[in-house]
């Protein structure tokens, strides 16, 4: 009996694991720019680094992960003025790809189409 329960975990396990990986449509984009946004919160200072992406006639600019102090690259590899591959993640997140292969979730916080 219990090694029935064991291979039923195991299975539903395998199961969720295999539904939950998405397939992304990544398109080709334009990096044009890596900048950082400093907020001072009840005198705390917070930054994080902004993207600014251009795919087609459309601008992104999104808002990465929370940047440390001496963290060192805030594009995290990505060269500016180079072709990048970046799928949506619904209407909230832009997923870059890095050049190690390793996704890049950031949050849209700008749309503007190119004039």
């Amino acid at each position: 009996m219990r090694k029935v329960l064991l291979m039923v975990a195991l299975t539903l396990t395998l199961a969720t694991t295999f539904l939950a990986a998405t397939k992304r449509n990544f398109q080709t984009g334009k990096l044009v720019s890596v900048t950082e946004d400093e907020r001072l919160d009840e005198g705390t200072s917070y930054r994080w680094a902004i993207f600014t992406v251009r795919v087609g006639d459309l601008v992104y600019t999104a808002r990465g992960e929370r940047v440390r102090r001496r963290s060192g690259d805030l594009g995290q590899g990505l060269i500016i003025g180079d072709a990048v591959q970046i799928a949506l993640d619904g209407s909230e997140y832009l997923i870059l790809l890095k050049p190690d292969g390793k996704e890049l979730k950031t949050r849209i916080i700008k749309r503007a189409r190119t004039q």
